[in-house]
């Protein structure tokens, strides 16, 4: 007879690999499925913010990262017209009160072996080509070196990040949803930013903007994130590879990089940030990180969402089990749970962006921000912790950037 599993997870990134890891932690059977066989590279801009943090601490490898990624003590903004305001990042006593960068080679095989540590299964590389309901039963189908495979369970996790192939199969999405645009490529003898991440609006199309975040050893994450949507499309390169390249040749950039060396190809990858209006559950599937569009439409960061949204998926899979109920109805409960959590989030992020990513606001934002630490710490907690997002939408904050800073008076 085969093995019938309580959940199998398609796709071991962090969001598949953590729910791997709380489900198995509570003795589920869990099988872990990826089509890369790891450690496996995944191109991404690498940063670990303090929420992605504190659930790596939560599943015990908080310190391993510590040993291996690199601490930024500071974020530098930089403004289209080049002028610079540095953030330093607030002092707290937690080891994941930080920002930290861990390449994705790395970060993801740690966290999959957390998850095989507590007794998830992994087999991989495996290609998913479908998943149906059998009765009482899901049924995970694909190939593994040209042979067919099924893998039988109660449920179904999916996190396969802005591969939407699979969910077009399945019809939970009906047509490719709108992306943003990236490129990266890492840099070694980089040591102008060792104690800083530089988030640059100055050589990229808006928009967008570009990074450049330090790594162990003088290396250094550089890259690009385009929103290429709208009339924006109008003016926006075509692919993130072009913007990539204007970048690389503007002056600041050139005298940042003037010491360092490309090591290993330019990869552009697509992310997905429609989760305002994307499906995160089927029947018998609950999808979770970038599957359920989990990636912040400003920032473009997605390992802390995919974190928390896989651990919550397990959890609410855990009280489903617990309660011997695996209907729709608790499905739909999940889904009900994101939209309480983050629902709000993405809106008012949406329109942070449209309202931000211009020439003019940005360079008022900047200027006004080197001299102001009340509205500076207010954007370091939006881009860092994802809080107070309102707040930056709110017309005392956005008359003080019209201001440069000056209080209003009375009558305005």
């Amino acid at each position: 007879m085969s093995t019938i599993y309580d959940v199998v997870v398609v796709g071991a990134g962090p969001a598949g690999s953590a729910a791997g890891y709380y489900l198995a932690s509570r003795g589920l059977k869990v099988l872990l499925l990826d089509k890369f066989a790891f450690p496996r590279d995944k191109t991404c801009g690498d940063a670990l913010t303090p929420r992605a943090l504190r659930i790596l601490d939560e599943m015990g490898i908080l310190d391993d990262l510590l040993q291996v990624g690199h601490s930024a003590n500071a974020v530098e903004f930089i403004a289209p017209k080049g002028h610079a305001a540095l953030a330093p990042l607030p002092r707290h006593d937690r080891p994941s009160d930080r920002l930290l960068f861990v390449p994705r080679l790395i970060l993801d095989n740690i966290i999959l072996e957390r998850a095989q540590a507590v007794g998830a299964q992994f087999q991989g590389p495996v290609h998913v080509t479908d998943i149906q309901r059998d009765g009482q039963e899901m049924v995970v189908t694909g190939e593994h070196r040209h042979q067919t495979f099924s893998f039988r369970a109660r449920m179904v996790i999916v996190a396969i990040g802005a591969n939407v192939k699979l969910l077009m199969q399945m019809k939970l999405l009906k047509k490719v949803p709108q992306v943003m645009l990236s490129a990266r490529a890492y840099f070694e003898g980089v040591s102008t930013i060792s104690d800083r991440a530089q988030c640059r609006f100055d050589g990229v199309p808006l928009p967008g903007y570009g990074w450049a975040f330090p790594l162990a050893d003088s290396r250094a994450n550089v890259g690009v994130g385009l929103f290429r949507a709208g009339l924006a499309s109008l003016w926006m390169p075509r692919t993130a590879q072009i913007a990539f390249g204007t970048f690389l040749k503007t002056p600041a950039v050139q005298t940042l990089l003037s010491n360092a060396r490309q090591v290993g190809p330019l990869k552009g990858y697509p992310l997905r940030a429609d989760f305002a209006h994307a499906p995160t559950f089927g029947d018998g599937v609950l999808l979770a990180g970038e599957a359920a569009g989990l990636v912040n439409p400003v920032t473009g960061e997605g390992i802390d969402y995919a974190l928390e949204s896989g651990k919550m998926a397990a959890e609410h899979l855990l009280d489903m089990f617990a309660a011997d109920d695996l209907s729709l109805t608790q499905l739909r409960r999940y889904d009900q749970h994101l939209r309480q959590r983050y629902q709000r989030l993405f809106v008012l992020c949406d329109r942070l962006r449209l309202l931000y990513l211009n020439p003019f606001f940005l360079n008022r934002v900047i200027k006004t921000a080197i001299s102001n630490d009340e509205l500076m710490k207010l954007y370091m907690n939006i881009v860092i912790e994802n809080q107070d997002v309102y707040a930056g939408v709110a017309p005392k904050t956005l008359s003080k950037v019209l201001l440069g800073g000056r209080k209003s008076s009375p009558s305005a």
